[in-house]
């Protein structure tokens, strides 16, 4: 599957909610709920707050995070195709999220090397 970078330098095809319900596969999307329950001590989390088409999607909205994500709501409100692209980056919020997700910054300063930022 080809790259599918998000506003935050996720990869979407990596990521195991956007591969089950690509496949509409039920039960990795159950397996990832369970998963992520444990992770990040969300007890609630259901097979469908997984569904997830990719925060780039028009189509309908990705994860239940997805509706609050000050990342996604942020950058699609600029018009943007990445953070890497945003003229204000490296802002608060990319920082909070750096802190715990130090890969997806480094995916983000490589694009901007890419694009001459």
């Amino acid at each position: 599957m080809a790259k599918i970078i998000s506003y935050c330098g996720l990869d979407c095809a990596e990521c195991e909610a956007y591969i089950a319900t690509q496949n509409n596969d039920r039960a990795g999307l159950e397996a990832t709920a369970k998963k992520w329950a444990e992770q990040f001590g969300a007890k609630g989390i259901t097979a469908e707050m997984c569904v997830c088409d990719g925060c780039l999607s028009t189509e309908r909205l990705s994860t239940a995070h997805a509706a609050t994500c000050a990342i996604r709501l942020c950058a699609s409100k600029r018009g943007l195709a990445t953070c890497a692209h945003c003229p204000d980056y490296g802002c608060e919020i990319l920082q909070q999220f750096f802190a715990f997700a130090w890969v997806l910054k480094e995916r983000l300063e490589a694009i901007r090397k890419e694009i001459g930022k």
